[in-house]
């Protein structure tokens, strides 16, 4: 996704939330927040990603990954943590969108059409959250993020519409809502672009 000069963002500070990468060390916190939102892990993962008999242990082998995936670069995991330090709120992804539309059978159009530096951003926020207004504080304040910070061309939000909070909170903001003809991928994901 990035040349090896490209610098990458630390994470990202917010009176509402703070991003840091995700790591064995904060491991616990985001397994206390992700099994805490079962319904909000069924809905972004559209039930993919495992909750019942799920364990710390479990989790601190994904977490392993995503922190070697961060370290060499290939993608980007964080959590957001409240401003206490002491709480998990969430996770978000930063991952190489070119590689994901190559996996979901994207046509050569397509693929030309987006530069390597491009990322597909996702989230999810802890179950508690939903409907307070950090959806929307997230979504403006890591689009202003990725547009100011990171060395990219280009960034979409993928959501599923059972993303209730994430989807009325990047329909909020000044984003192009598009759809994407993907062979390979049978889910109904809603994408957002920036307009710059």
């Amino acid at each position: 996704m990035f040349d090896e000069t490209a610098a990458i963002p630390s994470g990202l500070h917010h009176e509402r939330f703070v991003a840091t990468p995700l790591t064995t060390d904060t491991a616990a916190l985001d397994y206390a927040s992700y099994m805490a939102s079962p319904h909000v892990i069924r809905a972004h993962s559209d039930g993919r990603w495992p909750i019942d008999g799920f364990t710390l242990e479990d989790d601190l082998k994904l977490v392993a990954k995503h922190q070697a995936d961060h370290e060499n670069r290939r993608a980007f995991t964080f959590v957001l943590l409240a401003p206490s330090l002491r709480e998990a709120l969430g996770c978000l992804y930063v991952n190489p969108l070119r590689e994901y539309l190559q996996r979901a059978g994207a046509d050569r159009r397509i693929l030309d059409a987006v530069p390597a530096a491009s990322a597909m951003v996702t989230f999810w926020l802890r179950q508690d959250q939903q409907g307070t207004g950090l959806a929307d504080v997230v979504v403006e304040a890591v689009n202003d993020w990725l547009l100011t910070e990171w060395p990219l061309a280009t960034h979409l939000f993928r959501v599923l519409p059972d993303e209730r909070s994430s989807c009325a909170a990047l329909d909020r903001l000044n984003l192009r809502k598009t759809r994407l003809s993907l062979p390979g991928d049978t889910r109904p994901y809603v994408w957002y672009q920036p307009l710059v």
